[in-house]
């Protein structure tokens, strides 16, 4: 039972900083993660400032095509102060990767 017990909490050990590093905490307390639906981002923050189609991995073979990836880009307050510019990738419609630059941090 022991180690049952020890792997379980190795597992969420390892699984719990990949999380807090795919989500952002906004100014009013609500939260964007990964795998969110791309109409629930717009809830959240509007309209983006830029919105970017990326396709990665092209193959010159036809049968095989690259992955496409959406990135929307903002500038936001989050729970902690400060502004950040947020890019927000999109894989097949869901939030894939979330990167955040904080503005004017000393």
């Amino acid at each position: 039972m022991r180690l049952k017990h020890w792997v379980f909490m190795l597992g969420l050990g390892f699984s719990l900083p990949a999380m807090a590093e795919c989500s952002f905490r906004l100014a009013d307390g609500k939260l964007l993660r990964c795998g969110m639906a791309g109409i629930e981002v717009l809830d959240r923050l509007g309209q983006p400032l830029l919105k970017e189609q990326l396709t990665l991995g092209v193959s010159t073979n036809s049968v095989e095509r690259g992955q496409s990836v959406e990135v929307w880009s903002y500038k936001t307050k989050a729970d902690m102060g400060g502004d950040f510019l947020l890019s927000i990738e999109f894989t097949d419609g869901k939030v894939s990767n979330i990167s955040r630059k904080q503005q004017d941090r000393l």
